[in-house]
């Protein structure tokens, strides 16, 4: 049994407001995982904010579009940022790896999210980089935050379970048409 508050164990509907709340907070390294992991494919091309709230855009217009036909992007929020760098994969392989901590560095170059797994507690996302005036052509960005939350093209927010949802949606329909074939 998980941890209450005296009023959450007098008042029932207090303690599940508050265990669907703690569930759309999006605040577990597997969340953050999660969401980086659906929007595989998509190209982080712009950010604002810093470590307290750093916004970024995701392109990602496969599954933009399920929200709505003239949507391509996404916005995730990073809330209290305690670790946040880009681990170069050098191109060409001989050039130095490099580990880039400063937010323009990190973003300078458009970052297409290819994977997320979990090492050490911390979100890792393996991104490529596709412009050649670089000296990579990716890296591993590793993520720590403590909350991540995720809107559509309108800053509508969206639970971890309605992007899931619309990514296999996406999947199930591509895997119908090549079926079809």
């Amino acid at each position: 049994m998980c941890w209450q508050t005296v009023e959450q164990q007098f008042i029932p509907a207090l303690a599940i407001a508050s265990a669907v709340i703690g569930k759309l907070k999006m605040s577990s390294t597997e969340d953050i995982k999660d969401i980086f992991s659906i929007l595989h494919d998509g190209i982080i091309y712009s950010w604002t904010g810093d470590k307290d709230l750093l916004t970024l855009k995701i392109d990602c217009q496969y599954l933009a579009e399920y929200v709505d036909k003239s949507f391509d992007s996404f916005y995730v929020d990073l809330i209290e940022v305690d670790n946040l760098y880009l681990t170069t994969w050098p191109n060409p392989f001989n050039l130095p790896v490099l580990t880039l901590t400063d937010l323009n560095d990190i973003f300078k170059a458009g970052l297409e999210i290819l994977s997320a797994d979990i090492a050490e507690n911390e979100v890792v996302v393996a991104c490529n980089q596709h412009n050649t005036d670089f000296y990579y052509c990716g890296g591993n960005l590793t993520v720590g935050c403590r909350t991540i939350k995720i809107y559509d093209q309108n800053k509508n927010e969206l639970t971890i379970d309605k992007l899931d949802e619309i990514s296999k949606k996406y999947w199930n329909e591509r895997r119908e048409d090549e079926s079809s074939i």
